[in-house]
């Protein structure tokens, strides 16, 4: 089993990376077609699986922003296929793209918070027992996240694959911290 299977599916609900950038990033050492970008996304982030379809319509905007350039080149005993390039407008958007620094997903809307804050103020709910519920799931992801990198160390893996592993133990363990920290302001705010 690959080591970031069971994170996968979380991966897919979170915010969405930028496929034009990773397309665009791609082509700046090579053209390639879009099977070719497809697999090659997917190199890059190991826990996406990237729709044939989201390429091409990605593909489609950066022609028509002239970002991205194509050739069509004959098959013989298959259909055309189209072959594209990066262009010079195409090669400084990448390069501004990778001086401007990403948005931080701050995770705000978080359902957790929205659970402790509900339980906070309901008769007969303890944010204390939500508190244990989300830590107990939290530990789960923990372990599963650390077995994953831990696989991913003995096999022969790429080190894309490890980092990934190692920014969701990161996250995994900072969100624990959050909720000691949440748990301890609950019971103080009870002794009032």
């Amino acid at each position: 089993m690959h080591p970031t299977n069971s994170l996968t599916a979380r991966a897919r609900k979170e915010l969405p990376l930028s496929v034009k950038h990773a397309i665009l990033g791609l082509l700046a050492s090579k053209p390639l077609h879009g099977y070719e970008l497809k697999s090659g996304f997917e190199e890059l982030v190991p826990t996406i699986e990237l729709n044939v379809g989201q390429v091409y319509t990605t593909l489609d905007r950066l022609s028509r922003d002239q970002f991205v350039t194509y050739e069509v080149v004959n098959q013989p005993e298959r259909p055309d296929k189209k072959v594209y390039a990066l262009t010079e407008i195409g090669r400084k958007e990448l390069r501004e793209w990778l001086a401007t620094p990403s948005g931080m997903d701050l995770n705000l809307r978080n359902e957790t918070f929205l659970k402790l804050m509900l339980a906070r103020r309901l008769r007969g709910a303890d944010p204390i027992k939500v508190i244990a519920v989300e830590r107990r799931a939290s530990f789960e992801r923990l372990h599963e996240a650390l077995a994953a990198k831990a696989r991913a160390e003995q096999e022969p893996t790429s080190l894309q694959t490890v980092l990934l592993l190692d920014l969701a133990a990161l996250r995994l363990e900072a969100f624990l911290k959050w909720l000691d920290h949440c748990e301890e302001a609950l019971k103080k705010e009870a002794k009032r």
